[in-house]
């Protein structure tokens, strides 16, 4: 496997390296949203720009791809989003670097989500971890095949020396930056129902100085049943092995999406050690042209979310809010 890494790796930088193949792209475009939250925030605001630097090569079928992106933040942060390669062909290809695997929960319409569910987005990519002395000891490929028409199917490979050092503990939307294993997954569509299903596994830090191996499987179905009219459905569940007691973790999504409205109800739990935790969100934003301008749009949004942590000496947290999104 670790000489699997490294000619992939050399492959990739033959390929950076050899005589421009294609015209460099450039595009840029700007987020920014407004609100109000409870539980002591107020007034809420940010945003971002984001800068994209992109080429394409082709040779017959075959195709050499790359991506760069640069994120300014409106709180003065500057970081890369995307970083990555990716060659092949129409059957098959190969992703390395920095980016993002396929989503196994899509949530259109997430402007003002306060989610802390497992999502099976573990190993899904763009991890901030750094290794030591500056270095990023993680590697990071996903083979996609299609293999028949309307189904593909993605393997996702995520490798790091030492999982134990990183920041990251069981199964979270973060949990990329202290975790590796392997998340195939299988794409499906026909007609107006499309889906895709996966599993994830491999190890994860434990909050200390050793490694918790840990489980997950779901995925999502969606239908349009009408014009501008669809309806999905996500779900998951997950298990991680800790040496104090097991991690249990499950979660079902449901949404609607109306004509550039939509709307979607979240609940799931997590179990360990004989306490549950209970998460409820429900989130929902509308898509409006601003001032008919090409691209330009505003989402007014709304979320609430609420969290319930054991019983007897139960705490109830409850999280509400609107959010006006603004994106050109």
């Amino acid at each position: 496997m670790t000489r699997y890494f490294k000619l992939s790796a050399v492959a990739a930088a033959a390929l950076l390296a050899a005589p421009a193949f294609a015209a460099t792209a450039v595009d840029a475009n700007a987020e920014f949203d407004t609100g109000y939250q409870n539980h002591g925030n107020g007034v809420i605001q940010g945003g971002r720009i984001e800068t994209n630097i992109s080429g394409k090569g082709t040779n017959g079928d075959f195709f050499v791809a790359g991506r760069g992106t640069l994120i300014l933040g409106s709180s003065g942060s500057a970081g890369a989003d995307d970083a990555w390669v990716q060659f092949g062909n129409s059957v098959v290809d190969l992703k390395m670097v920095r980016f993002e695997a396929a989503d196994l929960w899509p949530t259109p319409g997430d402007v003002f989500r306060m989610s802390s569910l497992y999502t099976l987005n573990t190993l899904r990519g763009r991890a901030t971890y750094a290794g030591p002395a500056g270095t990023n000891d993680r590697f990071h490929a996903a083979i996609t095949a299609n293999i028949a028409p309307g189904t593909s199917l993605e393997v996702g490979i995520v490798e790091k020396k030492d999982v134990s050092t990183s920041p990251a503990v069981g199964l979270s939307p973060a949990g990329a930056g202290g975790a590796k294993g392997i998340r195939p997954s299988v794409a499906f569509a026909a007609g107006p129902v499309s889906a895709r299903l996966g599993f994830e596994t491999g190890k994860v830090a434990d909050g200390a100085t050793a490694t918790a191996s840990f489980t997950g499987f779901g995925g999502w179905v969606s239908a349009g049943v009408a014009p501008d009219v669809t309806v999905r459905a996500n779900f998951s569940s997950g298990k991680v092995k800790f040496g104090a007691g097991d991690l249990k973790t499950s979660a079902i999504l449901l949404g609607v999406d109306v004509m550039g409205a939509n709307i979607s109800f979240e609940t799931g739990k997590n179990k360990q050690g004989g306490v549950d935790t209970k998460n409820t969100d429900i989130f929902a934003a509308y898509a409006i042209p601003l001032f008919g301008v090409k691209g330009a749009t505003f989402q007014p949004a709304l979320g609430y979310q609420k969290l319930k942590v054991g019983s007897g000496a139960t705490v109830n947290n409850s999280k509400v809010g609107f959010r006006v999104h603004y994106d050109f």
